[in-house]
């Protein structure tokens, strides 16, 4: 029984192997083999899709694809299309398509447009297939292949589009978003435009949902590293010590701690602490090199430099400028000579060799001025400037087209013109004949809010709406006795003269208790002599000092809610509804179309 177990598993191991072949390359600069499968990484994009395939595609592209050489990666793209075909998935194939432009080999003298041009019609493929991300991964690439060409301003104008592209998508649409706008920020950091660098940062820093998502992270540094550059020390080793003990189960964390662990080594420096910045610095770099990442090691071995330098311990500042040299000379981290030849220059000045360092001074300042151009703003302008002429071309192409579709409709559109006009005319003579009836309406809720309101029987003004239909109790129409109108002398006194309504939390009982008297002969008294119920009477007094409030014109400067609270009302609804149903005006109406003097 047990062999038979052991021949059905070695059966089912090599039919899986047949399945899904499994193949190996070696990575010279990380002196290690890596073994994949990229069979079943484009199963799952054709079966399950981008999102759920996101973290293997990353790994295959960032540890396979990138190293293979192009004989190779074009093999994997023939293989990819016999999938797509097998699978009938748009998915790999439109993946194929990004795969083979992001592979093509740049022209003689950086000739990049055949390049752009492939990676453009992946872009407009996504867009027919309404494939969004695809869209931005293959904007994305467009904004990479600029760059890498030192091409920035068109890299610089790229970025605009995908920030459009950005706007209309979360992060649970495309998985990339954090990185995408981590990317447009550390280029506009590059040119040294801080104020447009950091919200884009800024939008990086969400927790990551993915393993392959370090954009967290990366822009937590990022922004360190502008604070550290301001003098900002304190909210420097904020964002850096978040990064280091961030909780993100990312790929390549332990690699981010050492940065982040570096950078907290050089706020230390910034601070004039260079034995406490060493162990941190230290820590950094042997991470570095463990994954012989000297392009990172070169940045830190030059802090190291520095912070020994501060110490004046001259033997080892050398040692670690030589290490920063041979480290830039394995990578193309060209741009820290920047750094790198200041720091030789104060240290040939400090040992006495003054021939040294008067040359390091004049490679400084050669230097600086290669960088100033570089990375220089007029190049954001000249981006922004491409942008607005390509807006501009585009703008006078619909232009062109629309005036050429108005020949063929002039005619529809003049009777179209005839109908507005038509229609227009009217609507003035409707708007004249109401702007009319509403002053109309005005003036007699003027004169109704002037008369004096007696204690005796009265009716309300001819602008009063039929009685409320929704009273929850009608009132009985008899004749009120001596005593209700005793009463409603009182009543009449309390409210017209000391004005009571505009206390918002007037109520029958509060009344009542102020008047010493019953709360029930109070309500019959007012219903009997006026008609209504308490509340309809209180609230026709705050409408009449309403209408007085907003026939003035200095009130105009005034809210109508603020109106609305002084005569007594407790908010705004009730106070529209109110002053609607008596006057059959909004207040807003009203005071549009009061007269002016």
């Amino acid at each position: 029984m047990r062999r038979l177990f052991l021949i059905l598993f070695f059966l089912l191991a090599v039919s899986t192997v047949n399945a899904f072949s499994i193949d190996s390359i070696y990575v010279k600069q990380y002196n290690r083999v890596h073994y994949f499968c990229s069979d079943s990484v484009f199963y799952k994009l054709a079966h399950h899709g981008f999102i759920k395939s996101v973290d293997d595609l990353s790994d295959y592209y960032e540890d396979i694809f990138n190293y293979l050489p192009l004989d190779k990666q074009l093999k994997e793209i023939s293989r990819i299309r016999q999938d797509a075909k097998k699978y009938n998935s748009s998915e790999l194939d439109i993946e194929a398509d990004y795969m083979y432009a992001l592979v093509l080999p740049v022209g003689e003298n950086n000739d990049i447009s055949y390049k752009i041009a492939k990676m453009e019609e992946v872009v407009k493929k996504a867009e027919r297939q309404n494939n969004i991300v695809m869209k931005i991964r293959a904007m994305e690439a467009i904004f990479n292949i600029y760059w890498k060409s030192s091409l920035y301003a068109k890299a610089f104008a790229q970025t605009y589009v995908i920030d459009e592209q950005l706007k209309n998508i979360t992060g649970e649409e495309y998985p990339g978003r954090g990185y995408a706008y981590y990317q447009i920020g550390r280029a506009y950091y590059f040119f040294r435009n801080y104020d447009k660098a950091i919200p884009y940062l800024r939008q990086a820093l969400k927790p990551p949902k993915y393993y392959f998502d370090r954009s967290n992270l990366l822009a937590r540094n990022a922004i360190g590293s502008y604070y550290n550059l301001i003098g900002n020390i304190d909210s420097a080793e904020y964002y850096f010590r978040s990064a280091y003990f961030s909780v993100d189960n990312v790929k390549l964390k332990p690699v981010i701690d050492a940065v982040s662990l570096s950078n907290i080594g050089k706020c230390l420096i910034s601070r004039g602490k260079p034995d406490d910045a060493i162990p941190y610095l230290r820590a950094g770099l042997n991470r570095m090199l463990m994954d012989n990442d000297y392009e990172l090691a070169s940045d830190v071995s030059l802090e190291l430099a520095k912070s020994y330098l501060l110490k004046n311990d001259f033997k080892k500042t050398k040692t670690l400028i030589d290490s920063t040299q041979l480290f830039i000379r394995r990578t193309e981290n060209t741009d820290l000579y920047q750094s790198l030849y200041p720091l030789m220059c104060c240290y040939y000045s400090k040992v006495g060799n003054k021939e040294q360092a008067l040359a390091f001074f004049d490679s400084t300042l050669m230097i600086n001025k290669y960088f100033q151009d570089k990375y220089s703003s007029l190049i954001l302008l000249k981006a922004e400037q491409d942008l607005y002429e390509t807006k501009a071309r585009v703008m006078n192409e619909d232009m062109k087209a629309k005036e050429d579709a108005f020949k063929y409709k002039i005619f529809y559109g003049s009777i179209i013109i005839l109908i507005i006009s038509v229609g227009l005319i009217f609507s003035i003579v409707l708007y004249h004949r109401n702007r009319m009836a509403y002053r109309a309406l005005v003036y007699k809720n003027q004169e109704w809010a002037s008369e004096m309101l007696s204690y005796a029987p009265y009716e309300s003004a001819d602008v009063l709406q039929e009685d409320d239909k929704s009273e929850e109790k009608a009132i009985e129409e008899e004749q009120p006795t001596q005593e209700d109108v005793a009463l409603m002398k009182e009543v009449h006194e309390l409210v017209s003269k000391e004005k009571i309504f505009k206390n918002a939390d007037l109520t029958l009982d509060l009344m009542a208790k102020q008047m010493s008297i019953n709360r029930n002969y109070l309500s019959k008294a007012i219903n009997q002599t006026t008609g209504k119920n308490f509340n309809t009477y209180i609230n026709e007094y705050r409408v009449k000092e309403a209408i007085k409030i907003l026939s003035n014109e200095k009130s105009d400067v005034i809210s109508i809610d603020a109106i609305a609270f002084d005569v007594g009302f407790n908010n705004r609804t009730s106070f529209y509804q109110s002053f609607k149903k008596i006057t059959g005006l909004s207040p807003s109406d009203f005071r549009s179309n009061k007269p002016t003097v």
